[in-house]
């Protein structure tokens, strides 16, 4: 998914728009990155901490913190790039949004199985 930056949103806003996309990504690709690759993820994006927080942490540049996620972001994109499992998710979601409740909870109880 690629998020289109224009007058409707604000830097700030593309920026969380960003997070939500590879918080989501990770949320289904995260298991497929090395471990240090995953906790800087996790630092980043679900602790919120900045780029010289994880550099302290992790005893390492601030660069190579932000090298590190680059090349997650890549990673992420080139699995869903592949493999769509947020995409074809999302597009369930939407059409269970178009069923009636029983139907919508009949088609839930099977995905989650």
């Amino acid at each position: 998914m690629r998020i289109p930056v224009n007058s409707r949103f604000s830097a700030w806003e593309s920026t969380k728009l960003k997070d939500i996309k590879y918080t989501e990504l990770y949320a289904v690709y995260g298991k497929l990155l090395t471990e240090v690759q995953a906790e800087i993820t996790e630092m980043y994006y679900m602790f919120d901490l900045s780029l010289s927080e994880i550099a302290e942490i992790k005893n390492v540049t601030r660069q190579s913190v932000a090298d590190a996620l680059k090349k997650v972001r890549s990673e992420l994109d080139d699995l869903e790039g592949k493999l769509k499992f947020v995409a074809k998710k999302r597009a369930i979601l939407d059409f269970a949004d178009t069923l009636d409740d029983g139907q919508k909870t009949s088609l839930m109880n099977i995905l989650e199985d």
